[in-house]
């Protein structure tokens, strides 16, 4: 029996939503990745989970210190250890940072005594083998507090896209967005945004297509991640879609990891 659960470590951190936030995420990708595995064979857990949730936890982890302090980062990388180790993973660089962040918020006081009191059991937990999870964990019903008619823009890697809200699903349940066709080096304002068309999708016929997208994990304004950024709300001026096509449905159902290749397609 461990000296201590990842749940207690993760309550030590005192950071209640970022660690709900994260863990909708790691469950979200590991349900789907186990869902994946047992029609791929080459298809490992942490081969589909890592890449996807590092590109959006990145935006926190490699973030400037006017971005996301110092401590903030600490708390994000160690409750990203965790979690991905409560879910059967590990990931090198991700713990290595995770256990110096463990001394960095005790040498800071940022937390409590009893952080303080369970350093070497934590440390020790992180450090043994994580096991496979044997089912498929379990998510939380999707939820939003964006609205329509905002705008926001969302960073993956080394870019910035920007997307309209045009309504929200159900009982608050997702936004129904649909991206501009433009990426940007620095986060856009509305000023950016003026004169940019919808993206569109371009399908087998060649025709492009006007493209929606419902996206579950778009819940916290602001986002704990630092991935995604209101910019504007009450915009009625809409993406210009005159040099589009009739859509095909009224939308896809998708979330923040399936957008990531949506995105990198949008503006090229």
């Amino acid at each position: 029996m461990p000296a201590i659960t990842h749940q207690q470590a993760l309550d030590r951190l005192a950071a209640h939503q970022l660690v709900q936030v994260i863990e909708d995420d790691v469950a979200s990708l590991t349900s789907t990745a186990m869902s994946y595995a047992k029609h791929d064979q080459h298809l490992t857990v942490a081969g589909y989970v890592l890449p996807r949730l590092l590109a959006r936890w990145n935006c926190v982890l490699n973030a400037s210190n006017d971005e996301a302090t110092p401590l903030y980062r600490d708390k994000t990388v160690l409750a990203l250890a965790l979690l991905l180790h409560k879910h059967g993973m590990t990931e090198t660089a991700i713990t290595k940072r995770a256990l110096q962040a463990i001394d960095n918020l005790n040498a800071a006081v940022a937390l409590s005594d009893a952080f303080f009191r369970n350093t070497d059991a934590i440390k020790a937990l992180l450090n043994t083998p994580a096991l496979a999870l044997k089912k498929r964990p379990s998510t939380r019903d999707s939820l939003t507090f964006l609205r329509a008619q905002d705008v926001v823009a969302i960073q993956l890697e080394q870019y910035y896209y920007a997307a309209y809200v045009h309504e929200i699903s159900g009982f608050n349940e997702y936004p129904i967005i649909e991206f501009y066709r433009a990426r940007f080096e620095h986060r856009p304002d509305m000023a950016a945004l003026q004169g940019c068309a919808a993206q569109g999708e371009t399908y087998n016929d060649g025709k492009t297509r006007i493209s929606l997208h419902a996206v579950c994990g778009m819940r916290h304004v602001p986002d704990p991640a630092n991935q995604f950024h209101l910019i504007a709300t009450g915009i009625t001026d809409q993406p210009d879609q005159s040099q589009l096509g009739a859509s095909v449905g009224l939308h896809t159902i998708s979330n923040l990891f399936q957008l990531q290749g949506v995105m990198r397609k949008t503006g090229v």
